[in-house]
């Protein structure tokens, strides 16, 4: 998934030009005009240009801008930033490429060395769960993790289901699981993240998420257009659908899939305090990015796999991730509530022998539990009912 390959680099070595990455996505209907009219100016010329899918190319994306759409970053031939243009005004945008040829050429700048970002992991606590209940039940716009962690704690606390109807939810996946009205659902599915997601809830056939899967490699493709694969919140999320399907069949083709994917993250994506976005490619891609989401994802994801497998492997790579993105949550409820369902499969796990028709983050269908069937087992004792089992951390 490299951009910046040899030839631009040497080619920016060579004429000394600074490289211009133009960050575009298909939702905006200006860009490839704006990118046209730039190709005419003449101080185009003075550059190494290319256009940038940022959703495409997410780890580029995270790491060269602030996420608006257009965006221009400007490079040196040796990768420092030397500028960041947010702007669709094509005056603008010319009067401001002059003068940072100018400035680059008299040396007046030489860019800035880009920093990577690597929280500080914490240490999780159960405080995570009532943080996200409390955000839900207080009117955020929720998406479908923190939907997840609602309906679990409806599952021990029934009186909370009586302000279920009056819950703001972000997306149509999070009115599903609140609804149930699966035709309803509207969502871009020629990205590898939205089709796990389908499965992962059991809307749509793994089929169509096994083609954006390298079963050889453990990778997985970011879209349909397969350019870009090895992404961790791919890895993840994909990995998540696959222990799901897994869940509701017990085929253990679907788990060796997922372990498949495992193991990719486990040797390619590791850093010492959570996991990279990507692997390193380039001198871009070189640069450590822990992304709180793709970190939590990634322990939802392991954590999974300890409570079918009895892997400590897994449960370490679990809390990893966890630590890693409540180090870096910032109060962001999203990452919050994805950090909550992992310490709950962590800290909570219930295991069930049958696949369960109820929304509830403890709970992870295993071929045997050590009780009979339909049965659920809960720190050493087996359960005929989840109502029956009382949490010790909440």
């Amino acid at each position: 998934m490299m951009i910046l390959n040899s030839r631009i680099l040497d080619d920016a070595k060579f004429f000394d030009k600074p490289i211009l990455l133009f960050f575009t996505d298909e939702n905006c209907k200006d860009c490839d005009a704006i990118y046209s009219k730039l190709q005419e100016l003449t101080i185009f010329s003075k550059y190494i240009g290319k256009k940038v899918d940022a959703l495409e190319y997410i780890p580029y994306t995270i790491r060269l801008t602030r996420g608006i759409i257009p965006t221009i970053a400007i490079l040196t031939p040796t990768l420092n930033l030397l500028a960041v243009i947010e702007s669709k005004d094509i005056k603008f945008i010319e009067t401001r490429l002059r003068e940072l040829v100018d400035q680059y050429k008299r040396k007046v700048i030489k860019g800035i060395k880009l920093d990577g970002y690597i929280p500080e992991p914490m240490e999780p606590n159960p405080s995570i769960i009532y943080e996200t209940v409390n955000r839900v039940i207080e009117g955020y716009e929720a998406d479908s993790r923190m939907i997840e962690v609602y309906l679990t704690y409806t599952n021990v606390y029934k009186d909370y289901l009586k302000i279920k109807d009056k819950i703001k939810y972000s997306d149509d996946l999070a009115r599903y699981l609140l609804e149930g009205k699966r035709e309803e659902i509207k969502i871009d599915e020629k990205y590898s993240t939205n089709i796990a997601m389908l499965v992962n809830y059991g809307v749509i056939s793994i089929q169509t998420l096994l083609d954006f899967m390298d079963t050889n490699s453990g990778e997985v493709y970011r879209s349909k257009r397969k350019e870009s694969k090895g992404i961790l919140l791919d890895e993840a999320l994909t990995g998540n659908a696959l222990v799901s399907e897994y869940e509701r069949t017990l085929n253990e083709d679907y788990l060796n899939l997922s372990i498949k994917i495992a193991e990719y993250i486990k040797d390619n994506l590791q850093h010492e305090k959570g996991f990279r976005d990507i692997k390193e490619v380039d001198d871009i891609t070189r640069i450590p990015y822990l992304e709180p989401i793709s970190n939590s994802e990634a322990s939802i994801f392991f954590s999974r796999l300890w409570n079918i497998t009895n892997n400590e492997t897994y449960k370490n790579l679990a809390l990893k991730g966890l630590s890693s993105a409540l180090g870096g949550a910032l109060n962001n409820p999203k990452v919050i509530a994805r950090t909550a369902i992992a310490y709950l499969k962590l800290f909570e796990s219930i295991k069930a022998n049958n696949y369960l028709n109820i929304i509830d983050a403890r709970v992870t269908v295993v071929k045997n539990n050590s009780c009979q069937d339909s049965m659920l087992y809960y720190n050493g004792k087996c359960y005929s009912k989840i109502d029956e089992i009382q949490p010790t951390t909440f």
